[in-house]
């Protein structure tokens, strides 16, 4: 029997993918004394590169204290959202700053400054496996395309940002929580294309998006402006539903939503998984950290992963610091990173799973009604976006009341989600203060979200 010595690498801290929430790890890491290794399976010039709609609030940057993206990298400044009805006939407009970014262009900054403070980065390298002692992770068999190498990298603290493919994770032992697999009902299959436009984009600094349930099914169509004359366009179904190949959506109807694309002048195109559900119940076991997509950080209701994936990142980061102080990097040791992502994010997260679920059980009729007589507003939608709430005061139900008499069952249903979200956001507010605490609390979201089920069939 040959037996095959690895070359032995060692390391403090092994980030394993290098789009939003491995590179905003690494980035606030870097300049701490650490030795970190970053690895990415796309070449350089791809790392950041994912099917997505490229669109991140100003707020996230403003936040986490992340620089915002400059000359490439900023494609576009959003001013507001466009939101339409199923028929086209209701409009509307929701107000907020953000951008629309060159995703891998701005990757490659954050990854090339934190490279510049001593991270240690290869692309082109994959993780193959965990090695996995004394129920803790150790660091992971590595394999460099370029000089078609193994290695086996030794690291107090792995933080995995596989992404959707989680195919880091998934190889550790089942009774690790962090290794929860997702429903595919509770993901969206993206896909799209980024294209020129045949004249001047109207309105480029508002993101179009379009609610359909007969040309996207569980999800919507957006055409998101990347400049005068450049545009992303795409659209999510929900998995899991036994509907056609998302392909066959796309070239059905791409120009009802982009009259004006030219696609023999496309630049990119691609699909992807986008998870819609609430977090991992736990991002942390011992001696692992799972951020961004692979831990399901994507909002719920638009799929937007990125804003979430840095949030993550950067709770990683500041955790990690500080079990470096202790020199713990048990799951105990590790679990502000939970409490941290929840208070941020996850709460709200969690909030909006229940608010999409809702919104999927509509019909066309249903939305159309409900945004032409306002029984569903544009602050409803705001307010659940910003915050995750969504609160109807005594006098406003009476007037929804009014409003809703064509369909007494959407009123009754909203009002119910409104409660249910509340309840959800607190226990994600009141998350365990330690690993022990989780079994049970993660009975009490299960029991939750069965009643809220069985509340939304009635």
């Amino acid at each position: 029997m040959q037996v095959i010595f690895l070359k032995q690498l060692s390391y403090d801290i092994l980030i394993i993918g290098g789009g939003f929430a491995g590179s905003t790890a690494a980035w606030h890491l870097s300049r701490k004394g650490l030795r970190i290794l970053l690895i990415d399976s796309k070449p350089w010039n791809r790392i950041g590169d994912k099917p997505c709609g490229d669109a991140v609030s100003k707020e996230h940057f403003d936040n986490l204290g992340m620089p915002y993206p400059e000359g490439e990298q900023l494609e576009q400044k959003i001013e507001g959202i466009k939101l339409y009805s199923p028929d086209m006939s209701t409009e509307w407009t929701v107000r907020g700053e953000g951008f629309e970014i060159n995703a891998p262009l701005y990757t490659q900054r954050i990854l090339k400054e934190a490279r510049d403070r001593g991270v240690d980065v290869m692309d082109l390298t994959t993780a193959m496996r965990p090695i996995f002692e004394d129920g803790h992770v150790r660091g992971a068999v590595i394999f460099d395309r370029r000089s078609n190498e193994q290695s086996e990298v030794r690291a107090k603290v792995v933080i995995e940002a596989t992404g959707y493919s989680k195919s880091f994770r998934s190889k550790l032992p089942q009774e690790f929580p962090v290794t929860e697999d997702l429903d595919e009902r509770d993901a969206d299959i993206a896909y799209r294309e980024v294209a020129y436009t045949k004249e001047d984009i109207e309105e480029p600094g508002y993101l179009k998006i379009f609610i359909n349930q007969t040309t996207s099914p569980g999800g919507y169509w957006w055409y998101f402006p990347k400049g005068r004359d450049k545009v992303n366009i795409g659209l999510g179904i929900q998995g899991g539903m036994g509907y056609p190949s998302i392909y066959t959506f796309y070239e059905k109807y791409w120009s009802q939503y982009g009259p004006d694309v030219d696609r023999n002048k496309m630049i990119v195109k691609g699909g992807a998984l986008v998870p819609t559900r609430r977090p991992l119940d736990t991002l942390v076991w011992n001696g692992i950290i799972v951020v961004g997509d692979s831990g399901y950080t994507a909002n719920p209701v638009h799929g937007g992963g990125k804003g979430s994936a840095m949030i993550s990142g950067f709770c990683a980061a500041r955790t990690v610091l500080d079990a470096f102080e202790r020199g713990d990097f048990s799951s105990a040791s590790l679990w502000e990173t939970n409490i941290c992502y929840n208070q941020r994010y996850g709460a709200k997260q969690a909030s909006l799973e229940l608010f999409r679920r809702f919104l999927q059980r509509l019909t066309d009729e249903d939305i159309n009604y409900g945004m032409r007589k306002k029984v569903i507003k544009e602050e409803d939608l705001l307010e659940a976006s910003t915050t995750g709430d969504l609160h109807l005061s005594v006098a406003e139900k009476a007037m929804r009341v009014i409003a809703g008499i064509g369909r007494p069952s959407l009123l009754y249903k909203l009002k119910n989600v409104s409660q249910y979200m509340k309840e959800i956001k607190e226990l994600y507010k009141n998350y365990p203060e330690s690993p022990e605490g989780l079994k049970r609390w993660n009975a009490q979201v299960k029991g939750l979200i069965s009643d809220f089920e069985k509340a939304m069939s009635k």
